[in-house]
């Protein structure tokens, strides 16, 4: 039995309710699922052990139910429960909460029907595009699969990694370990939103994956992509709209928002892609959305 075919006999044992959207999943491109999910859980179960398939289950699990339950108060409330990183700190980010947080998203990418087609979506429009020997920047890499991904595909390419989290930096050091990229890696613990370039330092694309809505301020962040890119460099960034999560603090309502922060911050949109689950609640206001962006960096204006 495959490693994929494990996951999705524990799922239907123990989690019946996910396993409907994972199939959703599954249909949008078969072998490409089976692909991902193969080199994905493989990956986790190098980093975890043999138990990773079932932990990792139960997180995604339990991060599914959550949201399920944070859309659910948001439909009611109309507005996201927590407004501030401290209050979302209060309830979510100790040590080990985080850690089962970030296996639960991680699984994410393959198995939410709308993140595995923008996964496949980053591969073919952005990854496809880099340079053989791209060097990548990446901010708040979290659990570390879209810039461990485009290690994969461009085997000659490097990547920085700066995220605020020590549960971040641990997860993605371990699949980076396990994806035996470990020397094309270089992680660090430092604020996304205050880093400032480096002279000595330049890098040819960036990537910054569901960040800002956990952000008072998420205009600062594509503020240091633009400034540690040069001119032409591109990005890949993404977004969730109208997604409530315990710790999606910025609501953005249109996709139009996301565009405008970019360009603001000096760059160019140069694709897009708004995806939402297959299935949302009944006559829900809101429909939950996740944006990725091909963004570059415009040319400087002569005086």
């Amino acid at each position: 039995m495959s490693i994929t075919e494990r996951l999705f006999a524990y799922l239907a044992e123990r989690h019946p309710r996910s396993s409907r959207g994972v199939h959703e999943a599954r249909s949008i491109e078969p072998v490409r699922f089976v692909e991902a999910s193969d080199r994905l859980l493989t990956w986790a179960e190098r980093a975890r052990g043999e138990d990773a398939v079932a932990a990792c289950a139960d997180a995604f699990a339990r991060f599914s139910s959550d949201v399920n339950l944070a859309q659910a108060r948001y439909e009611a409330a109309g507005e996201y429960p927590n407004k501030t990183h401290a209050e979302c700190e209060a309830e979510l980010y100790g040590q080990e909460a985080m850690a089962d947080y970030l296996w639960g998203v991680y699984l994410t990418n393959f198995l939410w029907s709308h993140h595995f087609d923008l996964l496949t979506w980053f591969e073919d429009r952005f990854v496809a595009a880099l340079p053989d020997q791209a060097k990548l920047l990446e901010l708040a890499p979290g659990h570390g699969g879209w810039g461990l991904t485009a290690l994969h595909r461009r085997p000659g390419s490097s990547l920085v990694g700066y995220d605020i989290a020590p549960s971040s930096i641990e997860i993605a050091t371990r699949l980076a370990n396990a994806a035996d990229v470990e020397d094309r890696v270089d992680y660090h613990r430092a604020d996304a939103t205050t880093l400032e370039p480096e002279p000595s330092v330049s890098y040819d694309a960036a990537i910054c994956c569901f960040l800002l809505e956990h952000l008072e301020q998420p205009h600062r962040v594509v503020e240091v992509l633009a400034a540690h890119l040069p001119e032409r460099g591109r990005a890949f960034v993404t977004g969730a709209l109208t997604a409530a999560q315990i710790d999606h603090i910025y609501e953005f309502r249109d996709e139009s928002e996301l565009c405008l922060l970019a360009e603001k911050a000096g760059f160019r949109v140069v694709e897009t892609r708004s995806l939402a689950p297959q299935r949302t609640l009944p006559r829900a206001k809101f429909l939950p959305r996740s944006m990725g962006l091909i963004v570059e960096r415009k040319r400087e204006s002569a005086p």
